[in-house]
This record gives C-alpha cells, structure tokens and sequence, in this order.
C-alpha cells in the first residue's frame, strides 16, 4: 500500500509539481493550501509523512501547522519535512541541527529542492 503524504503549500505550482514527483514515485498525495485546511485534514485523516510550506498566509504559517501536529496526541509522531523560500525572501536562516526543537520538523530543506533530493529526503523520513 502506498505511503500517504500531505503536501501544504499555498503555490498551486509549487504543489503539482511536487505531486506529480511524488506520485510518479509511488506516493499517494493529498494536498492542502492553507494552514487551516492542512490542520484539518490531519485530523481527519492518517498520514505518514507532511511536507510543509513555512510561509503562506503567515510568515509562521507553517510551524503553527507543525505544532498543531506535535500537540496532537494521534499526530504527534507524524515525520514533518519543511521546505521553504524563507532565506531568500528574508535572510533569516535556519540550522536544523540546533533548531529543531522549536521547529518541531523532522527535515528542512530550502527551496527549491531538486527531484532527486526530495526523494531522497521522504525515503528517509519514511525509513524506506
């Protein structure tokens, strides 16, 4: 059976481009364009992996969806891969390594992410 990932993303591009990767790979794909609709949708149904955008209609959008996640006891355990622009549109960056607890992600990654290394990134938060 194949694995479900929840793809969030408010860049309608940005989303079928990466369905159609990661459904060609083999993944079953849901998708989501706002932290509102991602939120309910994990509630609503099992994942086993969330790739999320961190800015949509907040520059935080995404870690209010993370924490969501962590601070429900039947997602809490739900892999998080974060991938996002946040560095090139405000300098800002981040260090998994170190900011991982706060961030409550699995993965980080900046965009945009080659095919190849997105992959390779969900084989491993899906230990295949």
């Amino acid at each position: 059976m194949a694995k479900k990932i929840l793809l969030v993303d408010d860049d309608p591009d940005f989303i079928e481009i990466n369905k159609t990767i990661l459904e060609t790979s083999g993944y079953d794909i849901d998708t989501a364009g706002s932290s509102a609709e991602a939120l309910a949708k994990v509630r609503s149904t099992h994942y086993d992996l969330a790739i999320l955008d961190l800015i949509m209609e907040e520059l935080d959008s995404g870690f209010t969806v993370a924490y969501g996640i962590r601070e429900n006891e039947k997602t809490r355990d739900l892999p998080i891969l974060m991938l996002t622009s946040a560095e090139e549109k405000t300098g800002f960056t981040f260090e998994l390594a170190k900011d991982q607890e706060w961030m409550k992600v699995d993965d980080y990654a900046a965009k945009p992410l080659k095919p190849a290394e997105l992959l390779q990134r969900v084989q491993k938060l899906l230990q295949e």
